[in-house]
């Protein structure tokens, strides 16, 4: 960039609009200029710090403090910027890449405000037809900025004298030209007025929208209900008040003896209550709770029927997991938008798509009851689908179906995979993982869903460019949360030639580090959970046999249904390392649990209840090849181990070996 184009882009920056400065505090900012192409005596770095000062001094003269420096890009840690973050507002880092490509970002060091910027970020790519384009846009990019920097007080009352309308705390007095708080009728300045004011939840809970979908979930689910009455009569034990007595004194709480698939169901019936709030304004945790009590509303309108403690378990908190995850990965698709895009966000989450369509047409903004939803966050969200050959561990032979999937990662921290160094806590979701897989055969059977949703957590970063313009450094997330897991390779339940592994896993801890160096993405993960677990007794064909072929010293759900409710552990990991066109990974999972005693239906019916005892370890390995920017193939092979032991005497290992080819499309 020579000398005669930084003064006629200058000039050209007079024509900004450029408001009166009011008497504000000077605003410091520290510029940083590196040069990929020549670190060292680079003219470029001297031309742009030139520019730079230009523009400032354009923008303003008094209130914007500018102090440009040049950095060494071999060097990975820039210690300056520790020493120079208490002594400037905001760090301008401006580098240019081998290929000529200008990346800026801006991190600000003084936040005021909740809604303040915390980084912002542009790329400037040279135009083949119009050469100066990339300049020019550099220059009005940072005029504007440094614009906004001299006169951000001005800025924000601007946006609150548009805003204040809809404020319940502001307004804005037009004759003395001052806000004002309306409960205590105070005179507020522009920065009061505006932490006031964002203080407000933009969340506009909608409660009686809320209360009237919960109804119709929970109507329709007692229609269908009573339809079937003549298969669901089985698990009547109560009359009317006598049920509702010994629920509430307790001696009706019990775990129940439903098939598997009624317990699916309850985690379905748990999505929907968690989704129906989380569209309708509810943060996670309202949304949760409201969950839970839909749940325990159901458990008591079936009045016949003990009073659940897996449906307690099963709907609320799977509910949770796979509803958080579901709403995450919804809104991200939305913003990708394209019609298959926001096809599946709104098919994977029908609450949300009802309630955008009702305030799309009643209040003009489908976002108005959960503006969350329209957050920027990063994801990688995928769908596959392909052919499996695999053998279950409990058939003798090998066979082909097909195998369809969702695949998803999405993380809801606003600077994630970004260039720059920050360490701070995440109070909201922070990220979710989550993989729905259904293969060929067995009707509603042979499924896998993984979810994973870290509810809060510790982000850590140190991430810069090197001299190729690729991100070095590492992006580590510490944190709390919950998860759910279920395995299921279908088969007959009353010859007992089928196996299910579930797990809701309540509560744990999870870590994900992302380590970028000459171009490789190694991503690490880990999380180890405490579980509660439906699980279908590995061991049970052989205890069954020892045990004169029969079950009747066995709890009801063993009894009747081959499975048992139990205590136990999960740990998920996942190694991958990815460069250019491939990417290749490695993912486990290791469950193990063991059944409970106490507090089942007919207990009093167990004799000699045995000791059930199982475990669950899968490895994955996979390969990936990017085809096109969204489409790629991937060859992946998993091997699950089954174990089981009843009584202390375990069986033989169940081995579950699956070889898939599918064809993945990244939205």
């Amino acid at each position: 960039m020579k000398f005669c184009l930084i003064t006629a882009l200058t000039f050209l920056c007079l024509a900004l609009p450029v408001a009166a400065k009011a008497a504000t505090p000077t605003k410091k900012i520290l510029v940083s200029v590196g040069d990929l192409k020549e670190n060292s005596h680079s003219l470029w770095k001297k031309e742009t710090c030139v520019l730079v000062h230009a523009l400032a001094n354009q923008a303003s003269d008094s209130a914007v403090d500018v102090t440009c420096r040049s950095f060494d890009t071999s060097s990975f840690v820039d210690p300056y910027l520790k020493t120079a973050q208490g002594q400037f507002s905001y760090h301008l880092r401006i580098t240019r890449t081998f290929q000529d490509e200008v990346k800026v970002d801006v991190t600000n060091w003084s936040r005021l405000h909740q809604t303040d910027f915390i980084n912002l970020g542009w790329n400037f790519r040279e135009n083949l037809l119009e050469k100066n384009k990339k300049q020019e846009a550099m220059a009005k990019a940072l005029a504007n900025f440094f614009f906004y920097v001299s006169n951000e007080e001005a800025f924000k009352a601007g946006l609150l004298v548009n805003g204040v309308h809809e404020s319940d705390r502001v307004e804005y007095d037009q004759k003395k030209g001052v806000f004002v708080d309306k409960q205590m009728r105070q005179e507020l300045t522009v920065n009061q007025a505006y932490s006031l004011y964002e203080s407000e939840s933009e969340r506009k809970k909608n409660y009686l929208r809320t209360g009237v979908e919960l109804g119709v979930l929970l109507s329709a689910g007692m229609a269908v209900y009573y339809k079937n009455l003549v298969y669901n009569r089985q698990d009547f034990d109560y009359g009317f008040r006598d049920g509702l007595r010994k629920k509430l004194n307790g001696e009706a709480i019990l775990y129940d003896d439903n098939d598997k698939f009624a317990n699916y169901g309850h985690v379905y019936a748990g999505v929907l209550y968690y989704q129906v709030a989380r569209a309708n304004g509810f943060n996670s945790l309202e949304s949760f709770l409201v969950g839970f009590a839909s749940s325990a509303a159901w458990e008591f309108m079936e009045y016949h029927e003990v009073f659940s403690l897996n449906d307690q378990i099963l709907t609320p908190i799977g509910g949770y997991v796979i509803g958080e995850a579901s709403y995450q990965i919804s809104c991200a698709l939305l913003q990708k938008g394209g019609k298959m895009a926001k096809t599946v966000g709104y098919t994977i989450n029908p609450g949300l798509a009802m309630n955008h369509l009702i305030d799309k047409h009643t209040r003009g903004d489908k976002y108005a009851s959960q503006p969350d939803c329209k957050k920027p966050r990063w994801s990688e969200i995928s769908m596959y689908m392909g052919l499996e050959r695999g053998q279950k561990a409990y058939e003798g032979s090998k066979d082909t179906s097909y195998v369809l999937g969702l695949e998803a990662d999405v993380v809801n921290i606003e600077d994630y995979q970004k260039p720059g160094t920050s360490s701070k806590l995440v109070y909201d979701t922070a990220l979710v993982k989550a993989i729905l897989e259904k293969s060929g055969g067995d009707g509603a059977g042979d499924i896998k869903v993984i979810a994973q949703v870290v509810m809060a957590a510790y982000h850590e970063k140190k991430l810069d460019l090197d001299p190729q313009g690729q991100l070095r450094g590492y992006d580590l997330i510490l944190g709390v949360g919950s998860a759910s897991t279920w395995r299921d390779r279908g088969g007959e339940t009353k010859s007992n030639t089928e196996d299910f592994y579930g797990t809701i896993n309540i509560l744990g801890a999870t870590a994900r580090a992302n380590i970028y160096y000459k171009g490789y993405n190694v991503q690490a993960e880990f999380g180890f959970y405490g579980d509660f677990a439906m699980v279908k007794a590995w061991a049970l064909n052989d205890f069954k046999a020892s045990n004169g072929g029969h079950l009747n010293d066995q709890y009801g759900v063993i009894r009747k249904r081959g499975y048992y409710w139990g205590l136990g552990t999960t740990t998920l990991a996942a190694l991958s390392v990815e460069k250019g066109r491939m990417k290749a990974g490695y993912e486990a999972q290791v469950s193990s649990a063991h059944d409970m005693k106490s507090r089942h239906r007919s207990g009093a019916d167990a004799a000699d209840p045995a000791d059930f005892r199982d475990s669950l370890v899968a490895h994955k390995i996979y390969i990936r090849f990017k085809i096109t920017k969204n489409l790629s193939f991937q060859l992946a092979h998993e091997i699950v181990q089954r174990e089981g032991s009843a009584n202390g005497r375990k069986t033989d290992r169940g081995i579950d070996q699956r070889t898939t080819g599918t064809l993945v499309y990244l939205f």
